[in-house]
């Protein structure tokens, strides 16, 4: 494990008090208050991209079977491995492809995906969601990134200009496009952001589950399209 690498995510992401940092915590917040409201009394729980086991910290209690499947990217699944030894009932699966997401039970009380369906094969993206549903007993929770309108050329210049950090590319074409929501005509960066259109993930998400909730995170009063994350409940149909 590159350890300076893993901290550098932690600390790039979530461990400080800019703007920044706040926005990636509130999807954390929202899967915090979600789960209490929709499964406050869960046994297993299944994620699909965990990282290092993040959302462990928001769930309601510890009382409860973990399983959980990453990528690795950036050592994750290493430093949660090294996290996570002293607490049991814990189990961390490495998985870049869809045939090695294999649940080792047939049901888990809720499933977890944040900020990882996006990132999948645009081949492989429904076998992960058929696997998610079928081992799914009551609700899964969803996070997904809203790159669309204005939100996306938000984004785009925070990182071009304040950040410093280089963005995904794009034509000035391709921006006006995505500003006006015709994804569909942007070439989808695979494994990417780029062209990635949470409305089309929600109605293929519809197809496996009933979808309870879709609200715009931080600010759920605000119109999704102005939010910068996507937060989706959804329930195991019977």
């Amino acid at each position: 494990m590159d350890e300076k690498i893993t901290e550098g995510y932690n600390t790039r992401l979530f461990n400080n008090k800019k703007i920044r940092g706040r926005l990636h915590l509130s999807r954390y917040y929202w899967l915090q208050k979600k789960v209490a409201a929709y499964c406050p009394t869960i046994n297993s729980v299944i994620e699909l991209g965990c990282f290092d086991g993040k959302t462990l910290d928001y769930l309601p209690n510890t009382n409860f079977y973990y399983e959980g499947y990453d990528a690795n990217w950036e050592g994750g699944l290493d430093l949660g491995r090294e996290n996570l030894k002293e607490r049991g009932n814990c189990e961390l699966f490495f998985c870049d492809n869809v045939n090695l997401f294999v649940p080792t039970r047939d049901k888990f009380t809720v499933s977890i995906c944040m900020e990882t369906l996006e990132h999948l094969p645009l081949q492989q993206l429904e076998p992960y969601i058929q696997k998610l549903a079928k081992h799914t007993k009551e609700y899964c929770f969803v996070t997904i990134p809203n790159e669309g309108g204005i939100v996306l050329l938000m984004k785009y210049f925070i990182k071009k200009f304040i950040l410093r950090s280089v963005p995904e590319r794009y034509t000035t074409k391709e921006l006006l496009l995505t500003a006006t929501g015709n994804m569909r005509k942007v070439t989808r960066n695979e494994g990417g952001h780029k062209g990635f259109d949470y409305k089309e993930l929600i109605k293929l998400l519809d197809k496996y589950f009933i979808v309870e909730s879709v609200e715009g995170i931080p600010f759920k009063y605000l119109s999704r399209n102005l939010n910068f994350t996507i937060g989706v409940v959804l329930k195991r149909i019977d």
